[in-house]
């Protein structure tokens, strides 16, 4: 029994970095009163009893092996490493994932490891942030060595031990049970009690940001590395399913196909909070603030995730982020039609643009599967002799913005039209470094990332300098919007719905200008630009077109995991794939504290029914891989 005490060790300093997670984000979760405090730690301890377990179950199947070699000196030293390397990594990854979770708004996932395969750079990466993050670095150490120092190995000459006999198989089967009821989460070991997932920290939580207090990391990782998310949830009959529902887009063109040429820029990290327009004129991009100021813009625009590889598809291809990473998983091979596939029909070429190695993010492979004709990456523009190719890297992702941009505009000018082409920028992305020739001129702000922000804006008017000068600008429809929200520089952007804020803008020279109050979200682009150019085939996108007069004023679906959220003109439904959990007012609750669930029926059956319709129509067409229109 003794053993056990290495247990209660991991279990106290899994508790720590519980503590060290929510002071680190406190700026994040505001004030909780201590009463719920208590309700999430109760919470999260189930969860780092699981974790533990976990981690150690192969140092304690060989420290409770009731045989004789399992007492060799030798043998209970190989046990321990089995025990404190687990168990070292996963406070580590607590540590540090309080550094991420600004960023993702989640506990890290096994996705993490999917997302960043196809990365030659993340080892530098990582050390620059054990610097960045000295802090977290050295309360890791200490928690680390803490484990090591007083990590108890029971010796060969310990009573229990010497009286070697089979009395200790009681012992071994106490083990055998807690380590079951651990990993379950219960205590009651029968098929009447299922195991634990990490929905289950929604019986703690009041926000859903606040099941990250509940979750521990490498619960989430271990948990998530084999998860088949997709299954059809049967909320609805087909029939019934398909009238409150259906992707379905059958257009009535209101005149002759406009072959315009279409190009999307996708800003890295680009929080709708960084623009002054939409921010009282505080802000940090003077220039794509007067685009706004002379396109079609949204008061209301939303991210469907907080990840890059969920912005892709819902940009792109009109498919949100609903439970899983679409183009990581194992639908990633399924067919789709994108705005690239859609436009071909009309003798469209399509490109994708993006500054980092080739491959990069997994940007090349959904490019490919999206249909686009070619995919320009950093080797094309290290093979271009026009440009500087690998002094202008940024020596950790990609190709600085300015120069990149330089190499799309360039090479707009010398592809088909019409076009379709779309280039994500990088250089707003940790670790946050713009060009030595710029650091007076940008300048650090509340955020990191800030003087980032004004580099790119500045990169983009140069980008708009160049693209003015050929024949074909006038005759071309930008898209700009940004794939996620980062750094928060006010608790105004840091609530379930307004960390998904990122702006959207439709801009023509000579176009719209109108700033709308109608919700829009990534995965309305794809449809509002065919409608602009009058496209006249059927498609599949889960979004609507800004010029629909079904839906005048417009909704927002989006995922913070572990809830499903659906924004309607005045309210705001959380749901966890099961039952409501929140129902709120935005506009005179601005933080989201006033749970008004069951008080307004009439509103949440409405919204409740779309939001499942939508995530059952999104779930059972992945599985049937039903995302084009049957020819």
């Amino acid at each position: 029994m003794q053993y056990a005490v290495n247990y209660f060790a991991a279990f106290a300093l899994f508790f720590i970095c519980r503590v060290i997670f929510v002071v680190a984000n406190q700026n994040i979760y505001g004030e909780i009163d201590f009463s719920h405090y208590l309700t999430l730690f109760g919470g999260g301890m189930k969860y780092d009893f699981a974790a533990i377990f976990y981690l150690t179950a192969v140092s304690l199947v060989m420290m409770i092996l009731p045989f004789k070699f399992a007492f060799n000196e030798t043998y209970r030293k190989i046990a321990k490493y089995f025990f404190v390397i687990p168990v070292s990594l996963g406070i580590f990854a607590n540590i540090f994932d309080a550094a991420f979770f600004p960023f993702n708004a989640r506990r890290t996932n096994f996705s993490f490891f999917r997302e960043f395969s196809n990365e030659n750079n993340l080892f530098g990466i990582f050390f620059k942030g054990l610097f960045d993050y000295w802090y977290l670095t050295l309360a890791a150490a200490v928690l680390i060595f803490l484990l090591v120092k007083y990590y108890y190995n029971p010796k060969v000459s310990d009573p229990l031990i010497k009286k070697y006999s089979l009395k200790i198989l009681p012992l071994t089967l106490l083990f055998i049970y807690f380590f079951l009821a651990g990993v379950r989460g219960s205590f009651f070991i029968d098929a009447d009690h299922r195991p634990m997932n990490m929905n289950n920290a929604n019986e703690y939580i009041k926000k859903s940001n606040e099941s990250a207090i509940v979750l521990n990391t490498p619960y989430c990782i271990l948990r998530t590395s084999g998860d088949v998310s997709f299954s059809d949830p049967k909320y609805f009959q087909a029939d019934e399913l398909e009238k409150i529902y259906s992707p379905l887009h059958e257009p009535k063109p209101q005149g002759e196909f406009k072959p315009m040429n279409v190009v999307i820029l996708i800003l890295e990290s680009f929080g709708k909070e960084y623009s002054g327009f939409f921010n009282g004129n505080e802000g940090y991009t003077p220039f794509l603030d007067s685009l706004y100021q002379n396109g079609l813009t949204f008061r209301h625009s939303f991210a469907t995730g907080r990840k890059s590889i969920d912005a892709m598809p819902s940009i792109l291809a009109g498919i949100p982020y609903l439970t899983d990473h679409f183009f990581m998983g194992m639908y990633s091979n399924n067919k789709v039609n994108s705005i690239a596939t859609l436009l071909k029909s009309k003798g469209y070429y399509s490109a994708f643009y993006h500054g980092a190695p080739n491959g990069s993010m997994g940007f090349l492979h959904f490019s490919r599967l999206a249909g686009f004709d070619d995919y320009f990456g950093m080797t094309e523009y290290c093979n271009d002799s026009r440009f500087g190719a690998m002094n202008d890297f940024d020596g950790h992702w990609a190709i600085w913005d300015e120069e990149f941009l330089q190499f799309y505009a360039k090479s707009m000018d010398e592809i088909p039209q019409p076009f379709v082409t779309a280039c994500f920028t990088a250089t707003s992305h940790n670790p946050f470094r713009i060009p030595e020739k710029y650091k007076e001129r940008f300048q650090e702000g509340p955020q990191p990332i800030t003087k980032c922000i004004q580099y790119t804006d500045n990169a983009i008017r140069e980008f708009f300098n160049a693209v003015k000068k050929y024949p074909w600008y006038e005759n071309t429809l930008f898209v700009i919007t940004a794939d996620h929200t980062n750094q928060t520089l006010s608790r105004e952007y840091t609530t379930d719905r307004n960390v998904f804020k990122v702006p959207i803008l439709f801009y023509q020279e000579g176009g719209i200008k109108k700033l709308s109050d109608k919700l829009f979200c990534q995965t309305d682009i794809t449809p509002t630009v065919l409608d602009y150019l009058n496209f006249d085939k059927p498609y599949i996108a889960f979004g609507n077109s800004y010029f629909s007069e079904s839906d005048t004023l417009g909704y927002v679906v989006n995922f913070s995991e572990p809830l499903y959220q659906i924004s309607m003109e005045k309210y705001f439904l959380q749901f966890d794939g099961k039952q409501e959990t929140g129902f709120f007012i935005p506009g005179e609750d601005v933080f989201l504290t006033h749970n008004l669930m069951g008080q307004f029926p009439e509103e949440e059956g409405k919204m409740l029914n779309l939001l499942k319709a939508e995530i059952q129509q999104y779930h059972k067409r992945m599985i049937e891989n039903n995302l084009t229109v049957k020819e």
